[in-house]
């Protein structure tokens, strides 16, 4: 559960009760009149939880329920009742109206038009009186005929003796069923108008077999608003003075008069829930394939934060903003998936208003900064606070507004959720008086390099060198404070030791009113390569000799380089013998076709036979000089695979 429950208060007074859950409510309701509301908890989950006091046992408790509400009422309701009686709840269903008149003989536009009603209750018996005089027969029908004033409509009746009557439905007249069970329909059709008024709300009645008198407990949840935190800070010679606001708000439906109010915050699940509409399971249609099963998406989480004070009273105003500011007493408790405070003070709240309170005070050590954070690309360094949360509980997050004493607005900042213990930076402001520049150089040096297994194998220092110039304030002296963000796998080092922190290494410079200074932080990685040899082309075999700190292996990369040359000339050598084999061809072809199209045995076709026998001999002659530079590749590639040491 989101909340401790039930109410301390609520526990004592219940403590024999046998509790049942019916399951999480968020409601926005006017209970019965002997129903009253003793605490309302507000979560940063989006839940209000109401804690009531009601009597049952002669009568239900009533409640009027909204819509939107109802699942989360059918969700986690809870009763604690002294007596140990089950309770129930009994509600109107979503479909109750169209579920009533699908057993009605007439529809629900019907009743509310007596002519319509008549129209389809033919046959019924009926008691018909006009001043005074009554007849009683059978329902025939309503007809339409013309009158002094037009159209009217005209009920027409069977009496027992088979005479036929018709009457002008005037206000004279007065119509009713003679059958009691007819009457009893209608009745009920008039009930389902009247449930169905207000789509807006439902209506339950909590109750019991115990018809005891007896106070019961009931304990809701019902969806709220987020109450937020609104910090104020004052910068004081003694430090830093921190008070956090509550904003509330009751959207509860219900006047708050004099409840205690817990704000409650932690990282805890909240789920919607469709337990009031109806839902139908899917059946196989006959030559269809069954649909898969709708999927409940559950709600995200939350988070929050909520902070403990001790008892605290109020300071009577003083001239300095320090000493002005007080905080209601409030009591806490922590627990594994959140946090609570109470206020000390009840609090009336009529619905639909809101509220601010003070609900923490606590003195902090000063600690201001001049924070510049590099990698960003800022040219100012920002003004901030260094909060740390001196208490066992978490801080819940929110906006700062900080105050130097004395002087005014210094600025806003946001304060993220802290854990006990837990520090963070929040800026207010920008120091334009301090200007920081950052000049990036970066080196790679070759420690070791071997070549083995058709592999390059690189071991290499890879060296940043930052240089934060700061151009200090004219007026003063500064503290700027340089973090430089880490990165994993790399070591830092400067002239001064730094601050290790989780996200950035830490250095305070020293900067004299109008000087000049600055901070050189060189980070260092170590890193290993491994690029393959055997298809590593000319340009690449050369840019690694010249990285090669061995002239063994520098010897290696040039003889590798001078064969990869070789076996370049022979592979163009192959592609160009291989065209002209082409070339050949295509010619001999040419001249056969001339040959046979002629058909005679003139000069110039001897001639052409002579030039065809010796094309052959030519592109045998370029074949085998292409084979030739094919092996001569595959025994300059096998040299290589034998230097590197690759099979």
């Amino acid at each position: 559960m989101l909340f401790h429950l039930p109410h301390s208060r609520l526990r004592r007074r219940l403590r024999n009760t046998v509790i049942l859950s019916l399951s999480g409510l968020a409601l926005a309701m006017p209970l019965h009149a002997e129903t009253a509301i003793n605490a309302v908890t507000l979560s940063t989950a989006g839940l209000a939880m109401i804690e009531a006091e009601g009597q049952m046992g002669v009568e239900p408790i009533t409640l009027s329920v909204a819509r939107d509400d109802i699942d989360d009422f059918l969700k986690s309701l809870w009763v604690l009742d002294p007596a140990g009686a089950v309770p129930f709840v009994t509600m109107t269903g979503p479909g109750s109206f169209e579920d009533a008149f699908a057993h009605f003989p007439f529809a629900p536009q019907d009743v509310t038009d007596p002519v319509r009603l008549f129209g389809t209750m033919i046959g019924a018996p009926l008691i018909v009186e006009r001043r005074g005089e009554q007849w009683q027969g059978l329902n025939m029908g309503v007809t339409q005929r013309e009158g002094e004033h037009g159209t009217v409509p005209v009920l027409n009746l069977q009496a027992e003796d088979g005479t036929l009557h018709s009457f002008e439905m005037d206000d004279a007249l007065g119509v009713r069923f003679a059958d009691a069970a007819d009457q009893a329909t209608l009745s009920d059709a008039l009930r389902a108008w009247r449930a169905s008024a207000n789509p807006r709300r439902v209506e339950l009645t909590l109750d019991s077999e115990d018809r005891t008198p007896r106070d019961v407990g009931l304990v809701y949840l019902q969806d709220a608003p987020l109450w937020r935190t609104a910090w104020r800070a004052v910068d004081t010679d003694e430090g830093i003075r921190l008070i956090g606001w509550a904003v509330v708000e009751n959207t509860t439906g219900i006047d708050w008069d004099n409840i205690q109010l817990t704000l409650a915050t932690g990282s805890v699940r909240a789920i919607e829930a469709q337990l009031y509409a109806r839902t139908y399971a899917h059946r196989e249609q006959a030559g269809d394939y069954p649909a898969p099963a709708p999927m409940i998406a559950a709600e995200p989480q939350f988070r929050g934060a909520i902070a403990e004070m001790a008892p605290s009273g109020g300071r009577a105003a003083m001239a300095d903003m320090a000493d002005s500011a007080a905080s209601v007493s409030v009591s806490a408790d922590d627990g594994d998936s959140f946090s609570r405070f109470t206020l000390g003070t009840p609090v009336t709240l009529a619905a639909g208003q809101m509220m601010s309170v003070p609900f923490l005070s606590e003195d902090l050590p000063d600690a201001r900064l001049v924070l510049y954070r590099g990698g960003q690309g800022d040219v100012h360094p920002v003004i901030a606070l260094s909060l740390e949360n001196p208490l066992p509980l978490r801080l819940p997050a929110g906006v700062l507004t900080l105050y130097e004493d004395g002087r005014g607005h210094a600025g806003d900042a946001m304060i993220p959720e802290l854990a006990p213990g837990a520090t963070e930076i929040v800026d207010f402001a920008r120091d334009t008086a301090v200007e920081v520049r950052e000049e990036t150089t970066s080196t790679e040096a070759v420690r070791e390099m071997r070549i083995a297994g058709g592999m390059l194998h690189v071991s290499e220092d890879l060296e940043r060198r930052v240089t934060y110039r700061i151009e200090g304030a004219a007026d003063e002296a500064r503290e700027v404070t340089i973090d430089h963000p880490r990165r994993a796998g790399w070591r830092v080092s400067s002239a001064t030791g730094p601050e290790e922190r989780p996200d950035a290494w830490r250095w305070v410079v020293e900067v004299p009113a109008g000087e000049r200074a600055q901070l050189v932080v060189t980070e260092r990685q170590p890193r290993t390569r491994r690029v393959g040899v055997l298809d590593m082309d000319v340009p690449t075999l050369a840019y690694w000799e010249g990285r090669a700190v061995s002239d063994e292996v520098r010897e290696t990369l040039a003889r590798i380089a001078e064969l990869r040359r070789e076996v370049l000339e022979s592979e163009n050598a192959q592609r160009r013998l291989a065209g002209e084999v082409q070339a050949l061809e295509r010619e001999q072809e040419r001249l056969v076709n001339l040959i046979v199209q002629l058909g005679d045995d003139s000069q110039a076709n001897r001639e052409r036979r002579a030039r065809v026998d010796a094309i052959d001999a030519e592109i045998v002659q370029a074949r085998d000089a292409s084979e030739a530079a094919g092996e001569r590749v595959e025994t300059l590639r096998a040299q290589i695979r034998e230097i590197v040491g690759a099979r």
